[in-house]
């Protein structure tokens, strides 16, 4: 080799490296600076979930909007948007059979809604019906609600939830938009926000649809609700139209006649298979109206003992007329509907007589008022009522007390008139 050609050699070996290492410098100098894209760094062990994509929330109106993670709880604000479809996070459901159950939780309503691997739970009853739902859940091998409803806070439609939640994985909670004071309903709140569960207020026209069952809400506000009413609780109901196996039910929580005829007269209440009657039977509710609008071929009574004389004759007279087939929790025990085929199976056979009390036995013995009291005042809704109005007639509660002043002394202490014994 002659010394022209190892001159060259070296110099190739000198330069090249060289020219390489600056190569490199610049590349990454510009990436800095953003002018091009920085190289993806080489993934480690360990270094994060592959494939791993945000879910999008839906709002009523079916728009998709990114999000980051579960939203805080906030019972007092409708501002959350509904999550779609439930999520495959977490326990997963056996196969269910698509049935509708009315569970026997006494005077109070809780009905589950099942098919294929959802399941909905509308109500939870009373504190005392709480291991009775948990057990009647596990037994059918639920172990995630994917909705979970309250029609509204009354004690008997939410003491029950409390369990629920402790116990269940729960995708979101859907309850009115009107906040309650009671110490029930601060446990329930705890209990979602502790279970960092969506809290979602829905609007009417909002929708939630998986595995065949979609639940549909007709009204859920108080200011649809036209003429007098008894309280802000009952007429702030939710109401619901649910599909379920091609069939449909209605189900209106404790809604009374002023909410009921409101949502006829906008044309809301179409033909229905099965209607969950109002207000276990209430005689202020269930309105010919509304049957004559809702056409329902089964109508089943969530009821149990009680001192308000549910389910009231005049209820189940209304119901017979349109031709309904009559069920009573009290008298039967929990009732089971499953859908096959086009049809709805019943597990046992409609009321020959749905005005026989359970065991033909009468209401438990009722409490006679005094003479001279004017009115009865409940402390905890700030209602007044007469003493025969059905919601204290023969009972009285700790926050109830007897008044025996005017109704002019009992508004000016804060008290509001029963729109039902006092409507005009």
């Amino acid at each position: 080799m002659t010394m022209k050609d190892k001159r060259k050699r070296v110099i190739l070996a000198t330069v090249l490296p060289a020219l390489l290492l600056a190569g490199l410098l610049l590349v990454f100098g510009l990436a800095k600076l953003g002018i091009i894209p920085a190289p993806a760094p080489m993934p480690t062990p360990g270094s994060g979930t592959p494939g791993a994509t945000a879910t999008p929330a839906v709002t009523g109106t079916g728009e998709a909007t990114p999000t980051d993670g579960p939203a805080a709880a906030t019972p007092t604000s409708s501002a959350q948007e509904p999550s779609p479809t439930p999520v495959p996070d977490g326990p997963v459901n056996p196969e269910l059979a698509t049935a509708v159950y009315v569970l026997n939780v006494g005077e109070g309503s809780c009905t589950l809604l099942c098919s294929g691997r959802t399941a909905v739970l509308i109500d939870g009853g009373e504190s005392r019906a709480s291991s009775y739902v948990v057990s009647f859940l596990r037994q059918l091998g639920i172990k995630r609600l994917q909705r979970v409803i309250a029609t509204h806070y009354d004690a008997d439609h939410i003491s029950g939830l409390i369990g629920v939640f402790s116990v269940f994985t729960v995708d979101e909670f859907w309850g009115p938009s009107d906040e309650g004071s009671t110490k029930t309903y601060q446990s329930l709140a705890q209990m979602i926000d502790t279970g960092d569960i969506l809290w979602y207020c829905p609007s009417a026209g909002d929708t939630f649809a998986a595995d065949g069952i979609k639940v549909t809400v007709l009204s859920a506000e108080i200011s649809a609700v036209e003429g007098p009413r008894e309280d802000d609780d009952n007429d702030s109901s939710l109401a619901m139209e649910v599909t379920i196996g091609g069939k449909k039910l209605l189900v209106m929580g404790d809604a009374g006649a002023a909410k009921e005829r409101s949502l006829v007269k906008k044309g809301l209440i179409g033909d229905c298979d099965i209607f969950l009657v109002n207000h276990h039977g209430s005689r202020y509710s269930n309105t010919r109206e509304l049957l004559a609008a809702a056409k329902p071929e089964y109508a089943i009574i969530s009821t149990g003992t009680n001192a308000y004389g549910h389910p009231t004759a005049d209820c189940i007279d209304r119901l017979l007329e349109v031709g309904a087939m009559v069920f009573r929790t009290d008298v039967q025990n929990t009732i089971t509907l499953l859908f096959e085929n086009g049809e709805i199976l019943a597990d046992k056979p409609a009321l020959a007589d749905p005005y026989r009390a359970p065991d033909g036995g009468e209401d438990e013995q009722k409490v006679e008022h005094p003479a001279d009291v004017a009115f009865i005042l409940n402390g905890n809704s700030k209602v007044y009522h007469k003493p025969d109005c059905e919601y204290v007639a023969g009972v009285m509660h700790r926050n109830w007390f007897y008044f025996y002043g005017t109704a002019e002394e009992a508004e000016k202490l804060g008290y509001r008139p029963c729109g039902r014994c006092l409507g005009h």
